[in-house]
């Protein structure tokens, strides 16, 4: 029984924790890296190791493998964002069903096209405090204080778990870097 137990935490419990509650980074890595081959895994591998162009592939495979009409949506906004597409988003927007994406993708819409009260207005319905920070470090991004992007990404990423937090630690470096 002991190794039955084992062998069901190792390969059922462990990936579940990696990919759900995990805080670190380097665990959350060796799990994409080992998965990447996975549509589902593609997006976030290749925001750590890929270009723009292995992010759009990623991201155009999991919305055409997925029947998920929501995930599609998600995967979708987050396309609109990789382009700096923001009335794309804001078509995303309104089809997600998650009221926490739809406020998320709104506000960051608004935040892209320079509409920051209007965006205010959205990031206060947003319940996720990584969605709120996320928001805040893009649009201080938008005004030039990078001081302020830096203190609200780290806050983002910090209050992430699990792929998420995975996928905002490289979608913040790369923003910081762009």
């Amino acid at each position: 029984f002991t190794i039955i137990g084992l062998y069901i935490a190792y390969t059922v419990f462990w990936p579940a924790h990696v990919i759900y509650k995990s805080k670190s980074i380097n665990a959350i890595h060796r799990y994409v890296r080992n998965n990447y081959k996975q549509p589902i895994f593609s997006y976030s591998y290749a925001l750590g190791n890929g270009n723009n162009q292995d992010i759009e592939t990623a991201l155009k495979r999991v919305m055409n493998t997925y029947d998920q009409e929501d995930l599609h949506d998600v995967y979708g906004g987050n396309l609109a964002i990789h382009h700096n597409k923001p009335n794309d988003l804001l078509k995303y927007a309104e089809k997600v069903i998650d009221p926490d994406y739809q406020n998320y993708f709104h506000a960051y819409a608004y935040v892209l096209k320079g509409h920051l009260d209007e965006a205010s207005d959205y990031l206060e319905k947003i319940t996720i405090p990584w969605m709120t920070h996320s928001i805040k470090a893009v649009a201080a991004r938008k005004r030039g204080e990078m001081k302020e992007f830096k203190a609200e990404a780290d806050n983002s990423i910090e209050r992430a778990i699990g792929i998420q937090r995975y996928v905002l630690h490289h979608t913040m470096r790369r923003l910081e870097d762009s």
